[in-house]
């Protein structure tokens, strides 16, 4: 866990950084690495304080390891609201899109431009006489989604669940 509040922000800044410098390939696959792990702390955060069991859920080869799989625990778990999974549904098929073409995807190709377009959280926020690039709208995305899931992940520490006490026998009979 972060000691300096203004780390996190920094971190995030380093990122959208580099972000301008790279391909869209790399914005797609940095950007959802990112998410995953902020969901990854935000579960984490919220699930009993039992180490050994955390990492048998998220560690490598677990059941909520993957990004679908964070995203989809994530909402059932109540930690994310509906249009925030909308959202990160839509990053993990154009992250797919990527990954399942090794030639040169873009996020202006067919399919992939219109999930950029499908994206709710930026329309929210962009002013009308805007007309962002399905780039954009991405980047866009990532960021406000990661920066939510930071302070998500605070919430979460604060709500954090407790086993309930041991399971007591009572004599129904008495």
């Amino acid at each position: 866990m972060t000691k300096n509040p203004h780390q996190r922000p920094q971190r995030w800044q380093s990122l959208v950084d580099e972000f301008q410098h790279t391909s869209n390939r790399t914005v797609v696959i940095l950007g959802t690495t990112y998410l995953k792990n902020h969901l990854g702390r935000l579960i984490r955060c919220f699930l009993v304080d039992d180490q050994e069991t955390i990492t048998q859920l998220l560690g490598p080869e677990a059941p909520i390891e993957t990004f679908g799989g964070r995203i989809r625990a994530a909402y059932a778990l109540g930690l994310i609201s509906p249009n925030e999974y909308h959202d990160l549904i839509q990053i993990l098929h154009i992250r797919n899109a990527f990954l399942d073409r090794l030639d040169s995807s873009k996020l202006t190709d067919d399919g992939i431009r219109e999930k950029c377009y499908a994206l709710r959280i930026p329309r929210e926020i962009l002013l009308p006489d805007e007309t962002p690039t399905p780039r954009r709208l991405f980047e866009f995305a990532t960021a406000l989604i990661a920066g939510q899931l930071m302070v998500r992940a605070a919430q979460a520490e604060i709500e954090r669940r407790t086993p309930p006490e041991n399971f007591m026998l009572v004599d129904v009979e008495r």
